[in-house]
């Protein structure tokens, strides 16, 4: 039985719609499948890629040993960035004597107790103090752990800078290395509790001398034990060791601009201080790299 030519044109017109459509969803599918495997290789591109310098305002730095050159210029820079800082020394005198000028030069404040419970998370300001504590003193240490605690919930930023060279064996040992071990080891617990901290070892100028190669040596060695034991545990925790040169630590402008360098190596997660023209040429590329990668994406989930 031949069917109607109006009938044959319905079904016909049916099956041209039934076509077309299958053919749009499967253009759609093949453009949503090219996008999500372009999206997939630039997050891989991402992955290697070295993130931007992260903003440090906000952020809590203690530093131990700052009433030295390079302490005093750690503690301006970190100001700088928006951190607050924690001076512990034990010659409290010039630790004060610091404080009390950057914090009439930057018009800031003491640290109070409980400050930053107290504080919105979008404050901005700085704040600064002063405590004394003596570096070889392990019950001294954690005496000041437990005020620190009490008084700012805790640190985000750690540097160690105690010990002085060409001293003899034993106070090498002692400034240079145990300083360094007790103070690390009093605050490593707490900090492990921060979303992300770092912890920045400094031996003093570059000393040819047995016992302080000696030092140094254990303390590079004992800043990666540290790295690779907390590496398994999914930690954001930092670990960074500065051996400064003769040449390095011979002015005061030389001290300045390496406390420059730490604090955009704290600013940048980065493990070492790269200062070659070229490593900081590739490290800003790649940087644009990164947020271009980063724009994009976010444009394509808008």
């Amino acid at each position: 039985m031949m069917l109607p030519i109006q009938d044959v044109t319905i079904a016909s017109t049916r099956t041209n719609s039934t076509n077309n459509l299958w053919l749009y969803l499967s253009i759609e599918f093949l453009i949503a499948a090219a996008i999500s495997g372009f999206l997939a290789v630039l997050n891989v591109i991402k992955s290697f890629l070295p993130k931007p310098p992260r903003d440090l305002t906000g952020n809590v730095v203690l530093i131990a040993g700052a009433s030295s050159t390079l302490g005093e210029s750690l503690v301006e820079e970190f100001i700088k960035s928006g951190c607050s800082v924690i001076c512990v020394d034990k010659n409290i005198r010039s630790a004060k004597e610091i404080t009390a000028r950057l914090r009439s030069r930057c018009h800031m404040e003491g640290i109070g107790l409980e400050y930053r419970k107290s504080q919105p998370e979008n404050a901005v300001g700085s704040i600064i103090a002063a405590y004394e504590c003596d570096l070889l003193n392990r019950d001294a240490i954690r005496e000041i752990v437990k005020k620190v605690e009490d008084k700012v919930n805790g640190i985000d930023i750690l540097v160690t800078c105690t010990g002085q060279p060409n001293q003899d064996i034993f106070n090498t040992i002692n400034t240079t290395l145990m300083s360094h071990y007790w103070t690390m080891l009093s605050f490593l617990p707490f900090m492990l509790r921060r979303d992300k901290a770092h912890i920045v070892g400094i031996t003093p100028i570059l000393s040819t001398e047995d016992a302080f190669m000696g030092s140094k040596a254990a303390i590079a060695s004992l800043m990666e034990s540290l790295s690779q034991e907390l590496s398994n545990r999914n930690t954001h925790l930092t670990f960074l060791t500065i051996s400064p040169t003769a040449e390095q630590g011979s002015t005061v402008q030389n001290k300045q601009q390496m406390a420059k360098d730490i604090v955009q190596a704290v600013s940048r997660d980065q493990c070492s201080i790269s200062i070659s023209w070229s490593s900081e040429v590739l490290y800003r590329i790649s940087c644009v790299i990164y947020s271009a990668i980063t724009r994009f994406t976010q444009w394509l989930h808008t």
